[in-house]
């Protein structure tokens, strides 16, 4: 199609003029009283251009043409849009905002304007308004620049409007400029309107031209789908062909054709006479053309790489959509390695706001699998700096996680909040970085490259890649803030070949990066490079870290000494044992290191003669000079008296640094080396009995729950000797308050938990350190459902464990236990099983609840204001301090405090007592009610119990029913907490009723899918149907206000969720149809109903598919729509399955997958309802047909022939 008017002047043409044939017809009538009136219009001109009984027809047909665009661009959906008058009417607008100028000129910064007007007159008010008002006006004048640079711009935004409502698709940029004949047909006949003059041909140009526009505008695309097909089998198109394609309108048909494989030679024709169809569209971000050169890369390869070698890197700008079709078209072999180097920097690019986070790491993990997939044959030095600078983006992005980390946790501390979890951090830091797996196949693919040639031949740019691997290594250390690698890092157990990653902590990265370094190395001595080749790039690891450096050294040394027979000539074996030996001198100079000692080994057991006496010399001065006995002595004395005047009171010393060090490398010095260190070496053999490690193996990382003392040699003593005996072991143990005890006694107790509760305060008294006193009585409290256990009663224990939380400080943090928190498990653990189980306290029992009181007495004070900076809030200080009855707690505390912990327990009391509740349990909860009751730790204990405050308290909670009820935004209520807590029951009707019809909908509204959801489904599927009101009207409600469509989609999509667990054979006309059809006859907003498509694994076929016909009638855009669909599908004789699958291909669905999931299973029923004779197929096929087909499956346009 054309787009261009036809020059003025020349004679009528003698071909007969296009008649408005019936497809437009209808298409025309069908927009109303406009496109009939248009379609008169353009009847009666073609009439008029046929005719001889006019003396001026060219001008009376081009004012009916004019006439009929008009109509045409006046249908519904045509916007506001902005063309050359309304631009200028905008920009005079904004002249006239600009104030007044100044009366007098701006004077000097500091001084007084002199004349000017003064500080807060309105004409100072009207300057502060200059910048704002300049802003309006540089918009304006843009937009009109904006017209007057591509006029037409009204006509063309009028009519891309009524094309999006039609067709149901956002128009691209490309898609609207085949709609810029309409400003044409404008301009040329407003020439002709205005006085100017008009000729036969030219005025059946402008016929022709809005025939053309009106068919792309107004035909669907079933009518059109017969030339869209054509078009996609032509095998030689040529420059007609190009140009009716970019008169598209329709971007469905424009990805049909893209997306049916056409001949290679469109590409020819496209990019002489439309090159801008192959190019991606700015305004949307997506690239049609992208299957076609996917088609063209495995059909024509060399045509698509030569035209993506000049079109790659302007394309990738375009978007995520865009870049990634690139890469996957790299990974076909259709852009060299050098074409992927060049969209490295959109690749490496941080993501655009709004797209989906999960999805950032999608563009480095597809240029990752092309690096590891490309023939070796095709990999150059492109492909090395590709491949580098992924890894160096994965060292950035790993290093900035960890300072992420760091900020937090400072920020944590700061606000007296509780730590942020690691993985969180890591999750949205790392969500662009390269998984653990591309990183190491990347470093594996590097390594291997070198020397895969099978001829022996080695890697063209293998220095390149040796250099790659030493600078990221260098890089890693220089972004790494100066933190050293963990002490149990031990390079010989670091594995990249086999993608076995040891390394502990994720953020550590460099060991990984030194063993791809060292493998390279290794690969290189198997191929006979000369030492120094394979070192060549090692110089800049050791400008950035001399110590990695030397250990990468003694690692790559150790692992390739020269040769049993290399002789004293040997050059290769001099350059080995001068580099060995200046290492082992540096390393020792140092704390050890696995790699370095296991050189030092070697170099010092098997060192030449010739070489053997400088080296001991270097090495003891290395080691340095050895102190004298008087020294050690005085420092490290063998008798405890003079210890303790040396050093600390309880005898214990510190040894020098340096001394230390020769104690660390003595096992692997040989004992002329030792030689004066004798002294030195006994006084410290007679500390550490043990004597020093082996420096070969680097030592296993402890985690937490490491202890001294081993669970089995306690378990020994205490069935040997009894539970004092193991106890009073473990109080002696040098690490005796390590939270690794906690899980101790647990297992210790639970062995025998008789014996360890018959003498609880005999225990205690044998663990000494609170501590663990709070470990052993929490472990007591988790065995207490034993009949053997507490044979005395557990009143000791709880009093015990009461006394410890007033002298311990409280629970700092909720994801690591620590003293406190045991202290708080062990009673309330303990007053909850004696509450469960009707146990009895004894006389106890006044003591237990004199403590409680005063435990959760401060919380009947307001909140304590926190000081920014104090290192110790009022929440970490002990429960019993000298402040005693007048402490004052922070707001937040955790529901672990011992003060949170009392009021439970106390409540939970009350609830078990069988008279009323007891007042002064019910005056303390007032108190704390009127003080904390926001408070999420306190609201939360409240929630729990309120069921039971409801039925045993009534007049208690209509007295506070406010505070108990209120449902305030930011200000968590009990009853709030109770509805949103996912561990209590899930049905209390009484409870429910009071909380009222009008919060339940507002709590719904804020979370329409979680606890409150199941509380109300509950409660309306086991018979209180009436809990809120009116099923229409509830709706209603539910869905006003902001949020509200997307609150009733998800509460319908629970309510659907939880039919599903339902029997399935029900028949009975049930509560979730009665508020599905509520929902339906609600005159919901759109997309409320989006939930429905959760139904789709519920109901009855006869009960389901009705309604979900009227639901996906009402929001096409189901929720799992490809499970509709595909139920749908079960039913091809059913009316109701075919409509429903048409209204679920109404466009826009929510995004491709949505499509393609339901197009299959559309497809699928709709073959299955064609397959019968004609006369019993379903009428409403053909409406499925045509959706089909208007979703872009326009090779469904031909219906198939009809049988008796």
């Amino acid at each position: 199609m054309s787009t261009m008017m036809p020059p003025a002047g020349g004679e009528l043409p003698s071909v007969q003029l296009p008649v408005v044939d019936e497809v437009l017809a209808a298409a025309l009538t069908a927009q109303g009283a406009g496109g009939v009136r248009a379609l008169g219009l353009l009847r009666d001109a073609r009439r008029v251009l046929a005719g001889t009984y006019l003396e001026r027809p060219a001008e009376v047909a081009e004012s009916c043409l004019r006439g009929a665009a008009d109509a045409l661009l006046s249908l519904p959906g045509a916007p506001d849009a902005v063309g050359l008058k309304s631009a200028a009417k905008d920009l005079l607008a904004a002249v006239d905002t600009l104030p007044d100028p100044p009366a007098a000129a701006v004077p000097p910064a500091g001084e007084p304007a002199a004349g000017g007007p003064p500080e807060g007159s309105p004409a100072a008010e009207r300057a502060a308004d200059t910048s704002a008002g300049l802003g309006r006006l540089r918009g304006a004048a843009e937009v009109l620049r904006g017209q007057l640079t591509r006029p037409g711009g009204f006509h063309r935004a009028r009519a891309a409007g009524i094309a999006e409502r039609l067709m149901g698709v956002a128009l691209g940029s490309y898609h609207e400029q085949a709609l810029a004949g309409w400003g044409e047909v404008y301009a040329r006949t407003s020439g002709t309107l205005h006085g100017g003059e008009a000729d036969l041909a030219g005025a059946a140009g402008v016929y022709r031209e809005v025939l053309l526009l009106a068919r792309e505008l107004l035909v669907p695309l079933p009518g059109r789908a017969a030339r869209v097909l054509e078009l996609a089998a032509l095998k030689e198109p040529g420059q007609a062909q190009a140009r009716e394609l970019a008169g598209w309108a329709d971007p469905r048909a424009t990805t049909f054709f893209f997306g049916s494989a056409p001949a290679a030679a469109w590409l020819a024709a496209l990019e002489e006479h439309a090159p801008h169809l192959l190019l991606a569209d700015e305004t949307t971000g997506v690239w049609p053309a992208a299957p076609f050169l996917e088609h063209l890369a495995a059909a024509a390869p060399e045509a698509a790489g030569a035209w993506l070698a000049g079109h790659a890197a302007a394309l990738a700008p375009a978007g995520a959509h865009v870049l990634g079709a690139l890469l996957r078209l790299a990974e076909a072999g259709a852009l060299p390695p050098a074409g992927v180097r060049r969209l490295l920097p959109h690749v490496l690019s941080p993501a655009r706001a709004g797209e989906p986070a999960e999805h950032a790491d999608v563009p480095r993990r597809l240029v990752a699998a092309w690096a590891g997939t490309l023939p070796l044959p095709l990999r150059d030095g492109d492909w090395v700096l590709v491949a580098e600078e992924l890894l160096k983006d994965a060292v950035d992005l790993g290093h900035a996680g960890y300072r992420a980390y760091q900020d937090e946790c400072r920020r944590a501390h700061a606000e007296q909040r509780p730590l942020p979890e690691l993985t969180e951090v890591l999750q949205r830091e790392w969500a662009p970085r390269l998984p653990a797996h591309d990183i190491t196949g990347l470093l594996r693919e590097l390594v291997v490259t070198v020397h895969a040639d099978a001829g022996g031949e080695s890697f063209r740019w293998a220095r390149a890649v040796r250099g790659a691997l030493a600078g990221l290594l260098r890089h890693d250390i220089e972004t790494s803030d100066g933190r050293p690698w963990p002490s149990f890092v031990d390079l010989d157990e670091v594995r990249v070949l086999n993608e076995t990653l040891f390394l502990g902590p994720v953020l550590v990265m460099g060991p990984l990066l030194a063993r791809a370094v060292l493998d390279l190395a290794a690969a290189d001595a198997a191929a006979g490079l000369p030492l120094a080749e394979r070192l060549r790039a090692w110089p800049r690891i050791a400008a950035a870290d001399a110590g990695v450096h030397d250990r990468l050294l003694a690692a790559h040394l150790a692992a390739h000494p020269p040769s049993a027979g290399a002789g004293a000539g040997d050059e290769g074996a001099g350059e080995w044992w001068d580099l060995a030996v200046g290492a082992t001198v540096r390393l020792l100079a140092g704390r050890p290191v696995p790699e370095g000692a296991r050189l030092a080994a070697w170099v010092l057991e098997a060192c030449p003669p010739d070489r053997a006496a400088g080296l001991h010399q270097r090495v003891r001065v290395a080691l340095g000079q050895a102190p004298s006995a008087a020294a050690v002595d005085r420092l490290l004395p063998a008798v405890p008296a003079q210890a303790e005047k040396a050093g600390r009171a309880d005898g214990a010393v510190e040894p020098l640094a340096s001394w230390l060090r020769v104690w660390a490398w003595s096992p692997v010095l040989p004992a002329p080396l030792l030689a004066g260190f004798g002294p030195l070496l006994a006084a410290l053999c007679r500390a550490r009995p043990d004597g020093p490690p082996d420096p070969r193996s680097a030592a296993r990382p402890r985690s937490r729950h490491h202890t001294a003392i081993a669970l089995e040699d306690l378990r020994e003593r205490a069935a040997a000797a009894g539970p004092l005996a193991a106890a009073t072991a473990l109080a002696g143990a040098p690490d005796a308050a390590a939270a690794g005890y906690a899980t101790v006694l647990q297992r210790l107790v639970g062995t025998d938990p008789g014996a360890w509760t018959a003498d609880v305060p005999g225990v205690l008294d044998a663990l000494v350190l609170p501590e663990l006193g709070a470990f052993c009585l929490a472990a007591a409290a988790a065995a207490a459902r034993r009949p053997e256990a507490f044979p005395a009663g557990p009143a000791q224990a709880v009093l015990a464990a009461l006394a410890l939380s007033r002298t311990l400080p409280a629970p700092a943090d909720p994801h690591i236990p620590d003293a406190g928190e045991y202290a708080g498990r062990a009673w309330s653990g303990l007053l909850t099983y004696v509450g469960r189980t009707g146990g009895d306290l004894g006389g106890h029992l006044p003591t237990v609840l004199d403590r409680l009181h005063t435990l959760a007495e401060p919380l009947t004070r307001p909140a304590a204001p926190v000081v920014a900076g104090d290192p110790e809030t009022p929440a970490d200080r002990p429960a019993g301090r000298a402040a005693g009855e007048k402490q004052e707690l922070p707001a937040g505390l955790l529901e672990s405090h011992p003060a949170v912990r009392a009021l439970d327990c106390l409540l939970n009391y009350a609830a078990s007592r069988d008279v009323q509740m007891p007042g002064d349990v019910l005056d303390l909860a007032a108190a704390v009610l009127a003080a904390r009751g926001g408070d999420e730790a306190v609201a939360t204990v409240f929630g729990a119990h309120l069921p039971v405050l409801h039925r045993r308290a009534s007049d208690f909670t209509a007295a506070h029913h406010s505070a108990l009820h209120a449902h305030a935004p930011g200000r968590l209520s009990p009853a709030a907490a109770w509805l949103h807590d996912r561990r209590g029951p899930g049905l209390d009707p009484l409870l429910l009723a009071a909380l009222g019809r009008r919060q339940l909908l507002a709590a719904l509204r804020t979370e329409p899918a979680g606890a409150v959801a199941f509380r109300v489904v509950h409660a309306l599927l086991t018979g209180h149907d009436g809990l809120l009101g009116d099923p229409v009207a509830a709706w209603r409600e539910l869905a006003a206000g902001p949020g509200g469509t997307e609150a009733a989609s998800a509460f319908l999509g629970y309510l659907a969720l939880v039919t599903s667990m339902r029997p399935a054979d029900r028949t009975a006309v049930d509560t979730e149809q009665v508020w599905w059809t509520a929902a339906l006859d609600a005159g919901l907003p759109p997309g409320a109903l989006a939930g429905a498509g959760r139904f789709a694994a519920a109901l009855p076929d006869q009960v389901w598919l009705p309604l979900a016909r009227r639901s996906a009638a009402h929001t096409p855009a189901q929720e799992d729509a490809g499970r509709v669909a595909a139920r749908a599908a079960a039913h091809p004789r059913e009316a109701d399955a075919l409509l429903l699958a048409a209204h679920l291909l109404t466009r826009p669905g929510p995004d491709g997958a949505y499509d393609d999931d339901v197009r299959r299973h559309a497809r699928a029923l709709l073959r299955a309802a064609e397959a019968p004779p004609a006369p019993d197929r379903p009428a409403e096929t053909a409406q499925l047909r045509r959706a089909l087909v208007e979703a872009g499956e326009v090779d469904l346009a031909h219906a198939p022939a009809t049988t008796d």
